[in-house]
């Protein structure tokens, strides 16, 4: 079918008119070209048509909603498979996220052991930038990731569509884009979790081939705007180059596009092992890309369903005062101590020496930011990925070399093997958290309240924490090594005394 339709080659076009089976399904928000400003404002003005769709009861939080790229094709029965495979990660808050698999792997189980990427790494460029992918293989079920999304797929239920739009106001934005919303869906409750299967696949030689494609990085744009979304960005991840005013920082924060309120920032930085506040991509020399432990969160009281409320105009929460269970609750603002502090913004003169300063070096940004931008636009986000089974092929020796039993196996991919060639990854069982909590059909949705796990020391370090097997090898190892340096010390000696016999 593809073949016959054009779809399986987006440079000529795909399916079209009659061709079309469900056109009738289909909504297209047409933009002329000359206003295209990059991947986030295409998004955020689809996002703000699933707000009017939900206004109109058109659709409910309750329906499934997917985002992709362009360009992409699709399994036979994809949507069902989406949905069974979501409902396995047993989380009414689960997002399905990662970066698609080429379409020339469609139908096919990759390497014979279903490998799929698997995000967990980022970089620091002008913003937070996904970074390559490891592979993951023989998953029973959806992993949970160290809350790392990929713009190319993003599975949910409607609600978090609807609680977690895409900021609009960040034209000419690349890198930053899929950790600000990661960050965004993470803090109001929701956890990433990389797909076990590959359902859904990016026709990369298609869309690269056509320059059209790549013509946003020249759109609609200046300089002015471009600061101001990289300003909007490193603000609400607390990233250098943002807001130093922290209550005009904290109001950008608790805005329409800022932060949750179901977990903190700082909560963030600990589960994703990100420094974002000195731009390390970790902070403790580890990264997340093993088995983790889930995050507890207050549900909102008033449910899964419950989308929050924001001014239109100045994109402030109307859900005031915050209820207790909100990381944003102040005693003083919201509890028995209201009227004690206030959450308006003073208005503050600033030092017009400091100002002038802090203008000329933005100005001077600004171009770069342009420049990255216009190449970031002509280039792929997921080159790393293209190679990632040619190398896998190379350095495992084809599929039949690969450890095929069921459990999770992580290869460090190309793009990564050389920062991360010595360090050794996790071979055990998966273990998604959390069980299930949407309860039981008829319960009314998921138990309210917090949920608790056993805490799990994710940074255990030194000789006394390895098994009882390696530190016998290590003794032993040593051991002998003792034996060989005092066994190399006496035939020395010997040699020595038989040179001075021989004299």
């Amino acid at each position: 079918f593809r073949r016959e339709t054009g779809g399986g080659d987006t440079s000529k076009g795909g399916p079209a008119g009659d061709d079309c089976p469900h056109m009738d399904q289909v909504y297209i928000h047409a933009i002329n070209a000359k206003d295209a400003a990059g991947p986030t404002y295409a998004r955020g003005l689809l996002g703000q048509d699933i707000v009017k769709a939900y206004e109109k009861n058109e659709i409910s939080p309750q329906d499934f909603c997917m985002s992709t790229d362009s360009h992409m094709d699709f399994e036979p029965e994809w949507d069902q498979k989406m949905v069974d495979m979501w409902d396995m990660a047993e989380n009414e808050y689960a997002v399905l996220s990662t970066y698609v698999a080429d379409i020339v792997q469609l139908g096919e189980n990759l390497n014979g052991v279903h490998e799929v990427p698997h995000l967990c790494m980022v970089i620091f460029t002008s913003q937070v930038r996904t970074h390559a992918t490891k592979c993951a293989r023989n998953l029973s079920k959806p992993k949970l990731t160290n809350a790392v999304w990929g713009a190319g797929l993003s599975f949910s239920k409607c609600h978090a569509e609807l609680k977690v739009p895409v900021d609009p106001h960040t034209p000419g934005i690349f890198d930053g884009e899929e950790f600000n919303r990661a960050a965004r869906f993470w803090t109001y409750g929701y956890d990433i979790y990389t797909p076990h299967r590959v359902y859904v696949l990016h026709d990369y030689h298609g869309s690269q081939s056509n320059p059209k494609t790549t013509s946003w990085g020249h759109g609609k744009f200046g300089p002015s705007e471009l600061k101001n979304a990289h300003y909007r960005l490193n603000t609400i991840l607390d990233v250098p180059g943002g807001e130093k005013n922290y209550e005009k920082g904290l109001q950008l924060k608790r805005s329409k596009y800022g932060l949750g309120d179901r977990r903190s920032l700082d909560d963030l930085i600990q589960f994703t092992g990100i420094d974002l506040r000195h731009k390390k991509v970790t902070i403790d020399g580890k990264n997340r890309c093993g088995n983790l432990q889930w995050v507890p969160f207050n549900e909102n009281p008033k449910g899964v369903n419950y989308i929050p409320k924001f001014n239109e105009t100045t994109e402030d929460p109307l859900d005031v005062p915050y209820e207790k269970t909100s990381v944003w609750y102040d005693p003083r603002v919201d509890g028995v101590g209201a009227g004690l502090v206030s959450r308006q913004v003073k208005s503050e003169k600033e030092d017009p020496a400091e100002v002038e300063s802090r203008r000329v070096a933005e100005e001077a940004a600004h171009d770069a930011h342009k420049k990255e931008a216009e190449k970031l636009a002509g280039s792929s986000l997921h080159e790393d990925h293209k190679a990632l089974a040619a190398a896998l092929e190379a350095e495992g020796g084809g599929a039949s070399g690969h450890d095929s039993r069921e459990g999770h196996r992580e290869v460090i991919s190309n793009a990564a093997a050389a920062a991360l060639k010595a360090e050794q990854m996790d071979t055990g069982g998966v273990h998604i958290f959390p069980p299930l909590l949407r309860g039981a059909p008829g319960s009314g949705g998921i138990p309210k309240g917090r949920f608790f796990f056993a805490s799990v020391n994710m940074t255990k370090h030194g000789v006394e924490h390895l098994p009882i097997q390696v530190k016998l090898a290590v003794f032993v190892m040593v051991l002998g090594l003792c034996f060989a340096i005092i066994a190399s010390g006496g035939v020395k000696q010997k040699r020595r005394a038989n040179s001075k016999k021989r004299g």
